[in-house]
């Protein structure tokens, strides 16, 4: 009995890490796709990786919903958009908090971005496909 109960354990958490692993590695993919279109201004991939109901709220756009952020993307001109090191939180089976350190070059409606930022977004699997629901860049003192 003991032994069936320390093989279930055993099975459960191995099932579990390679869930993670699996989930990190879809999510860590989905966003790099996400902010390579938003560095070349690319409203239709961006678009797609966005849920409906999606939020974002930045220290040079304000709180904008995904029509709002597609509308004023032409006035975002980004020179330079480095992420670093994705931290990937997986919440359950169908959402994730990834946080990252950002570097920026480039400028909103003719002002500079912040150079230095922290990200922090949270993804949710729709339909099988992985979309973020919300995201917030807070610029950060060296």
């Amino acid at each position: 009995m003991l032994a069936r109960l320390l093989l279930t354990a055993f099975v459960t958490a191995a099932c579990s890490s390679a869930f993670a692993d699996d989930t990190e590695k879809d999510v860590g993919k989905a966003i790099t796709v996400l902010n390579d279109a938003f560095k070349v201004a690319d409203p239709e991939k961006i678009k797609v990786l966005l849920t409906e109901d999606h939020l974002s709220v930045t220290s040079w756009g304000g709180t904008q919903t995904r029509e709002q952020s597609l509308k004023t993307l032409p006035d975002l001109k980004i020179k330079e958009y480095a992420a670093g090191k994705l931290k990937i939180m997986v919440l359950g089976p169908d959402a994730a908090l990834v946080t990252y350190p950002l570097g920026l070059k480039g400028t909103y409606k003719g002002k500079e971005l912040p150079a230095t930022n922290f990200a922090s977004a949270v993804w949710v699997r729709k339909g099988g496909k992985w979309l973020e629901a919300y995201y917030q860049e807070t610029p950060i003192e060296k």
